[in-house]
């Protein structure tokens, strides 16, 4: 255990003087603002709209759901998750190979597994510090709305947000483990994770039960039910499943590294 905190802690550091996990915050805060901004106004301009007709012509508004809003902001968040994720992980182990570092890790006392959770870890304590950039949007929503924000929706939001994300880290550092390349490494998760993300749209013309195989496949499939408040066991079982499958590559193929040294 003090061995993984030891790489926890240096990964850790390592992200905070690196220029690259700047670019990528500040890639990060700025999308998730601009979208969230166009989507607040357009939901304030809509609200608007409705008052008037109201107003004019006597017509009842329809409800605009300010929880819509909400919604768009974990949508938005969870696809510019896909691009930046690869960012932060194709450092873990491919920046080892290229500076050599990797030999005294391999040769060191520390276990495979203890290297691998300190990683791990670490890069999902950054990114949950990236998506905490993001609890802003719902306190100006929450007042906004004069609390009739649904709270459970937004918890279980974070929720899914955090386990997929964990799932991204896990598939880049398996592809980080692969190569030296950080580009290839980065370039080669973005192919993969897309791929499971757009899965989905290939069940619509397959028969039962292999359609709802593919869609249980699926990155965004399991995400629609914590978007609408819902805990489903299944969704959070595909997301950890999967986090420790890839982990479970990932040791392989540290340890057939650490065999070659």
């Amino acid at each position: 255990m003090r061995n993984a905190w030891a790489v926890y802690i240096r990964e850790l550091k390592s992200y905070f003087v690196s220029p690259i996990f700047y670019i990528v915050a500040a890639v990060f805060v700025f999308a998730n603002g601009t979208n969230f901004k166009d989507t607040f106004f357009n939901f304030a301009l809509q609200t608007m709209r409705f008052l008037r007709n109201y107003i004019n012509y006597g017509q009842a508004p329809p409800m605009a759901n300010v929880n819509d809003v909400a919604g768009s902001i974990f949508t938005f968040m969870n696809f510019i998750s896909l691009l930046i994720i690869p960012l932060l992980t194709m450092r873990l182990y491919a920046e080892e190979k290229k500076n050599g570092t990797m030999e005294l890790l391999m040769t060191s006392p520390i276990t495979t597994p203890q290297i691998l959770m300190g990683k791990f870890l670490s890069c999902l304590t950054i990114f949950s510090l990236l998506i905490l950039t993001t609890v802003s949007f719902q306190v100006i929503l929450y007042y906004y709305s004069e609390g009739k924000i649904d709270t459970m929706s937004v918890l279980t939001g974070y929720l899914g947000t955090f386990l997929l994300g964990g799932t991204l880290i896990s598939i880049g550092m398996f592809f980080s483990s692969m190569t030296e390349n950080q580009i290839v490494a980065a370039a080669t998760t973005v192919t993969v994770v897309l791929g499971l993300w757009l899965v989905i749209f290939t069940s619509t013309f397959l028969n039962q039960p292999y359609n709802h195989i593919v869609r249980y496949m699926s990155l965004i499939d399991h995400l629609d039910s914590f978007a609408r408040g819902y805990l489903g066991v299944r969704h959070i079982v595909y997301y950890l499943s999967m986090m420790v499958f890839w982990l479970f590559l990932t040791g392989i193929s540290v340890e057939s590294d650490r065999w070659r040294q």
